[in-house]
């Protein structure tokens, strides 16, 4: 009766051939714990940016979806408040009854000549609900100095560096000029009761904030708006809801609206949705560096333990064992790197993610819609999948050695 061949326990024998050399076990782990602490720090931070990006561009420039009348985004640089969207409160309450839409927010935004203590400068009005954008725009949020304006009254908050150029401050009077629906120019006086920070720079240097109300007095806007942004319950149907929306406020004897989902808005955020695949190929390229490394050192052992690798054959060992055995050897330390570099790109995540990552310095003179505090966004999802692929990585790295471990002989092996 032939007895079943013994399973070999290559798992346990890997675990103990790393004891071999502590130091060079010690090194290749650590090429393994950096590469999977950074993609997993690294997968975090990017979404993190990406989220910044679409929550201050959402919020202050395009909502989830937009609504403009026809044309006027080919004339955008202009402002052009005679292309503007007409029956405001039918408009505002079909949209606000879709059980989809969380907010419906009308915005005049208009181009203006602004004069201050002797210096005039031009500026971006900016004509909201103030009450209805808290949590949006949230003008209360941007309040450095002063107070909001009131809805009716003759009032404005200023950003910051715009009021020192022109040389205001909170109680002071600024005379106001813009061009009505109509193109005719029409003067407002308002008293400067705010001075906001909103920490985007192109903002902080030509906002002006005033009552819904006192733009379209300014514009010639009764019960109408340069645009309505719609905010969903959900971000991620934005595009489906700027299609039921065209369906519904558009029907096709009176195509006259241009409905489009922030996705469709800006090539700024077209192309930042390109980047994670390309920072997947620079996280790619730190994993083929520790790969290198665990080949190296791997092939470094083999070298050693050629003799061994002989007199295991040559007492019947297999050559399919051997190459089991030294692949086993690959998967312990990636499983040693992986476990530790999830372990510690989790943790500085986590971290960061409470207190956030200050580049306020580094933004203030970009025109870009980020606010100054990143805040990493860690998943999950991002600790395993990392952890899974320096395991991965290094189980591939090991086939190499392993490969040339069992090309060898007994006698050639022996001979060394």
């Amino acid at each position: 009766m032939s007895r079943k061949p013994r399973r070999i326990p290559f798992l346990r024998l890997a675990w103990r051939n790393t004891h071999r050399n502590t130091r060079r076990t010690l090194l290749t782990v650590s090429a393994v714990t950096v590469a999977v602490a950074a993609l997993t720090f690294g997968l975090s931070y990017i979404t993190g940016i990406l989220g910044n990006v679409v929550d201050t561009y959402t919020r202050t420039e395009s909502g989830h979806v937009r609504i403009r009348r026809s044309g006027y985004t080919e004339r955008e640089r202009l402002l052009p408040v005679h292309i503007n969207v007409q029956d405001l409160a039918t408009l505002l309450t079909t949209i606000r009854a879709n059980p989809n839409v969380e907010a419906a927010l009308p915005r005049i935004r208009a181009a203006a000549l602004v004069d201050g203590a002797g210096s005039n400068r031009p500026g971006l009005l900016l004509g909201i609900d103030l009450e209805g954008e808290d949590g949006y725009f949230n003008p209360s949020a941007m309040v450095d100095e002063g107070r909001l304006p009131q809805a009716g009254r003759a009032e404005a908050l200023i950003g910051r560096g715009f009021a020192e150029q022109i040389g205001v401050g909170v109680t002071d009077s600024i005379t106001v000029l813009g061009q009505t629906a109509y193109r005719s120019l029409s003067g407002l006086t308002l008293e400067v009761v705010g001075l906001a920070v909103s920490g985007l720079a192109h903002l902080d240097n030509s906002l002006l904030v005033v009552p819904l109300d006192q733009a379209q007095e300014l514009t010639d806007l009764p019960n109408a708006a340069t645009e309505i942004l719609v905010f969903a319950n959900d971000v991620a149907i934005a595009k489906q809801l700027a299609q039921a929306l065209d369906r519904e406020l558009n029907p096709p004897s009176q195509s006259n609206l241009e409905i489009l989902s922030w996705l469709d808005q800006s090539s700024l955020i077209r192309m930042l949705n390109t980047v994670r695949p390309l920072l997947g190929v620079v996280f790619g390229l730190l994993l083929v560096m520790a790969g290198l490394i665990i080949v190296n050192t791997m092939l470094m052992t083999v070298m050693e333990r050629t003799q061994e690798f002989g007199m295991q054959a040559a007492l019947g060992m297999r050559r399919s064992d051997i190459f089991a055995l030294i692949l086993s050897e690959g998967m312990v330390i990636g499983l040693l790197g992986g476990l530790a570099g999830a372990a510690l790109g989790t943790a500085v995540a986590v971290w960061l993610e409470s207190v956030g990552i200050d580049v306020a310095a580094a933004m203030r003179s970009m025109e870009l819609p980020f606010q100054g505090t990143i805040y990493p966004d860690w998943r999950l999802v991002y600790t395993v999948s990392s952890a899974v692929i320096g395991v991965f990585t290094a189980g591939v790295a090991a086939i190499y050695p392993a490969w040339r471990a069992v090309r060898m002989t007994p006698a050639e092996a022996l001979r060394v």
